[in-house]
């Protein structure tokens, strides 16, 4: 089945054998019953597909991970409490003391901080290098790098990070390739047929679509995600509420049709800040001015997503103002939901970064990030016209 109708059927018979419902139940119970010690010891040795607890397996969060994979077209997927907590899990899973993981120079804020500065904590070095360049990246492979990480579309840079490359150098390499895929989810663009080894997702994004929710997903092969499940998830316990996961369903379900709005009002709404003389440049994957046009095109079929960041002629006084000053476009972090945000992001979402660190990821001072909703895009467009041209 396509991504849009995955996301409405996958999951949904096997999580009520009992009534057919058309809805997946929520099942809050913390633990289950086993039918006898057989089963029991069956079960714990995963040779049963049978639930436990909750902190392990839940059928509300079995159907999410079921419809999850199918939309990514995966072969497991195993659901977390965050974003945070799904990059979390593999790098833990996949890196020890002495290895190295090679990042893409600009990441989420808290992403940068995990490689940059706690992972080197466990004895885990980082090598940051621009992964735009292909050449750069393979230069700085190292006999202990283990891991190759990187987002696309980046965060709040909007690059275009080519996955095809990237999975090719570390298959040659032996290493194992991480995207985290949040900004360009499957039906925007395809992560394992571009040869990826895991794919994380913040399903508070563009899966749950309403900004009610915090959820994580880490997808991949079986082979992969078993044995991470095994070993570190029973012990991290990044565990998903049923209630959540309900959510997430539901979320999932009308993600095609959202995203399809989303789509054409970022175009529309990209292309009116690009003709405004208080922007310097506007970063999005739609406008022919993105230095990764063709890539884009290529790479995410789907369409570019709801995110743009833009550079105010003023720096950081105006873009100040401007996030001040705009209505419509609640001042707020997040992105993919129905509503209209912006953000600071050299005040907000990467102010843990150094001036430096700041500047080598292209997040100046004047830099703003907008994620585009569902709204009318007269109506983005007229409070951010309003907004402009009073600043």
């Amino acid at each position: 089945m396509k991504p849009t109708t995955s996301a409405i059927h996958a999951g949904v018979h096997e999580s009520d054998p009992h009534f057919g419902s058309v809805v997946p139940p929520i099942y809050p119970s913390s633990t289950f019953i086993f039918p006898n010690a057989q089963e029991g010891a069956r079960r714990f040795a995963g040779e049963s597909a049978g639930m436990i607890y909750s902190r392990l397996t839940n059928p509300t969060v079995s159907a999410l991970e079921t419809r999850i994979a199918a939309v990514e077209g995966a072969e497991m997927c195993i659901t977390t409490a965050s974003g945070m907590a799904a990059v979390t899990l593999p790098l833990f899973h996949f890196l020890k003391s002495g290895d190295r993981i090679l990042a893409h120079k600009c990441l989420y804020g808290s992403s940068f901080d995990l490689v940059n500065r706690i992972l080197p904590r466990y004895g885990i070095a980082c090598d940051l290098i621009d992964f735009k360049d292909t050449k750069a990246v393979k230069d700085a492979l190292k006999k202990n790098t283990k891991v190759l990480y990187f987002e696309t579309p980046t965060n709040p840079m909007m690059e275009i990070i080519d996955m095809e490359a990237i999975a090719e150098i570390a298959r040659n390499a032996g290493v194992i390739s991480i995207v985290d895929a949040t900004f360009g989810p499957a039906i925007m663009q395809e992560p394992f047929k571009a040869g990826i080894d895991v794919v994380v997702h913040s399903l508070t994004k563009y899966m749950g679509g309403h900004s009610d929710l915090i959820a994580g997903a880490v997808l991949g092969s079986t082979q992969l995600l078993k044995p991470m499940f095994k070993d570190l998830f029973p012990v991290f316990g990044p565990t998903i509420s049923p209630f959540t996961a309900y959510l997430v369903m539901r979320g999932i379900a009308t993600m095609g049709v959202r995203i399809k709005q989303i789509n054409e009002n970022a175009q529309i709404v990209a292309e009116y800040l690009e003709s405004h003389p208080k922007i310097a440049r506007v970063y999005y994957p739609g406008l022919d001015s993105h230095p990764q046009r063709a890539l884009a095109k290529k790479q995410m079929p789907g369409g570019y997503g709801a995110v743009m960041s833009f550079e105010m002629k003023g720096g950081y006084t105006a873009a100040e103002k401007l996030v001040n000053t705009v209505s419509l476009f609640s001042l707020a972090v997040s992105l993919g939901g129905v509503e209209s945000l912006i953000e600071h992001p050299a005040s907000m979402t990467h102010s843990k970064l150094t001036e430096k660190e700041q500047l080598e990821a292209g997040v100046l001072p004047g830099l703003v990030r907008i994620s585009v909703g569902i709204e009318s895009s007269e109506d983005q467009i007229k409070a951010l016209d309003t907004a402009l041209n009073s600043l």
